[in-house]
Order: structure tokens, then C-alpha cells, then sequence
């Protein structure tokens, strides 16, 4: 219970400062026009978008045309990716910071994908007639406990509301997955190392409430795509229509 009002008091200060702040995000800069902009123009210039060339499938950013070398060798289950920045510098650590402790520069992070999400995905419209369901990838309990918040729930919620400010029908849904338990640290597995590491790690918990539908699975980053992949596939396994991953930052196409 104690943790529980802890979460709600940090949940309603963040969502003040979201609205009525007056600094970069980053850096604390005067910004007069908050929260028009919530970075300022240094900080948001180190970003590396992930424009250009990317896969149509996960989409990272590729070395050349196509599909990339890791769909290739792992077709994941979810129809299409969309990342608006490259894991890499400061974008990595900008994303780093919204996981380990800065929760409101979620809202930034968040109002990008919408953004990019709107401007990729080639069907985007017919969700102001279909509702689009967003469920963010999930963590135990112990480890929410731990860290306060899960940073996925911070970047779907923000997403949400900057769709539905566009005109979109859209509703968000932290029930639907559950994490039935901690995998390993992942950081230097390849991807049969992680795929292996969080089989089996999610649950569905709400069949009914996806059955027939789109949903937006989001998360922070996407490195080889495991982890969207194994919760795709449970969520098609539970009568999803169509599963569509998004995360803040994707580890671009590395040359050989």
C-alpha cells in the first residue's frame, strides 16, 4: 500500500512538471514556450533521428536497402517496427536516463514516437475510426518496485495522449502483458542468447481485451528485437490481429 501511494504522488509530480515546466529536460535551459518544446535546441540537435534508409520490417537503421541482416536470419512475429532515434550517443544516452531514474523526460521521448509512428506506419488514418490499442511491455513486480515506475508504461502513456490530442482513437492497456519473470541481463547476448533468455517470460493476461485488435506493443529501446518479438508472439497466440512495435531508440544495422 505504502508503495502504491508513493507511485501516485511521483506519477501526479511528474505529470505537473510535464505540463508546467520551464527547463530543458535535459539540461535545465530556460525554455520559454514549454512545453512546445521540452528540449532545447543544443540538447535535441545531438538526437540522431533514425531516418533514411531503415528496415521495413524492424525498423532499425540499415547499411543498405531492405530487409536487415537480423530479420533476415529471425523474421520476428510483430508486422513492423518504428524507432525515432538510433541507439547510439546521446540519443542512447538520453534514452539511458528515462530508464534509470529521469521519468519525465518520458514525455519527450514519447510525443517523438507518436510523431514517427504517425509519418511511418502507411495505414495510420484508419485509426480515427478503429480504436488502436497500446500495451507496453511489462516488468515483475519486483523489479517495478525497485526502480519506481516502468519506464514503457511512462512512454505509452505519453503516447496515448499525444495521439489522442491528434484526433486518433486510441486506448492504452497496462494489464494486458505480464512479466512472470526476471530474465538475465541481456546487454551483450546475441540474439538466440536473448530470445532463449526471455522465453516464456510473458504472460497474457487479458485474452478477450486484444482479441481482433491492433496493438502497438511499446517499449524504450529495441537492440535485436527479442523481446518484441517473444511478447508478438503471445499476443498473436491470444487472437491479436496484428502487432506493431515501437520504442523510443533502435540499435542501427551494424557492418560486418
Amino acid at each position: 500500500m505504502k508503495f502504491e501511494f508513493l507511485r501516485k504522488v511521483n506519477k501526479k509530480l511528474r505529470d505537473f512538471f510535464k505540463e508546467n515546466g520551464f527547463g530543458c529536460d535535459v539540461c535545465g535551459a530556460e525554455l520559454f514556450d514549454y512545453p512546445v518544446h521540452r528540449l532545447c535546441a543544443d540538447c535535441e540537435g545531438k538526437l540522431q533521428r533514425n531516418d533514411g534508409r531503415v528496415c521495413p520490417k524492424c525498423g532499425r537503421r540499415t547499411v543498405a536497402e531492405g530487409v536487415c541482416l537480423n530479420c533476415k536470419s529471425n523474421m520476428p512475429s510483430f508486422t513492423q517496427g518504428f524507432s525515432p532515434f538510433v541507439y547510439r550517443g546521446e540519443s542512447a544516452s538520453f534514452i539511458n536516463r528515462v530508464k534509470n531514474g529521469a521519468p519525465l523526460l518520458a514525455a519527450y521521448f514519447a510525443e517523438q514516437m507518436a510523431d514517427d509512428f504517425l509519418r511511418k506506419y502507411p495505414d495510420a488514418e484508419r485509426f480515427k475510426r478503429e480504436p488502436l490499442l497500446l500495451v507496453p511491455v511489462p516488468m515483475t513486480e519486483k523489479k517495478r518496485k525497485q526502480r519506481g515506475y516502468n519506464q514503457a508504461e511512462e512512454l505509452a502513456e505519453g503516447v496515448c495522449e499525444k495521439l489522442k490530442a491528434s484526433g486518433y482513437s486510441v486506448e492504452l492497456d497496462i494489464g494486458i502483458l505480464q512479466k512472470v519473470k526476471d530474465a538475465a541481463e541481456q546487454k551483450h547476448m546475441d540474439y538466440k542468447s536473448r530470445q532463449d533468455n526471455v522465453s516464456g517470460a510473458f504472460h497474457v493476461h487479458k485474452r478477450k481485451a486484444c482479441q481482433g485488435r491492433t496493438v502497438v506493443l511499446v517499449d524504450d529501446i529495441m537492440t535485436t528485437g527479442a523481446t518484441g518479438n517473444e511478447c508478438a508472439k503471445r499476443l498473436l497466440g491470444a487472437g491479436t490481429k496484428e502487432v506493431l512495435f515501437l520504442t523510443a531508440t533502435a540499435l542501427p544495422e551494424l557492418k560486418e
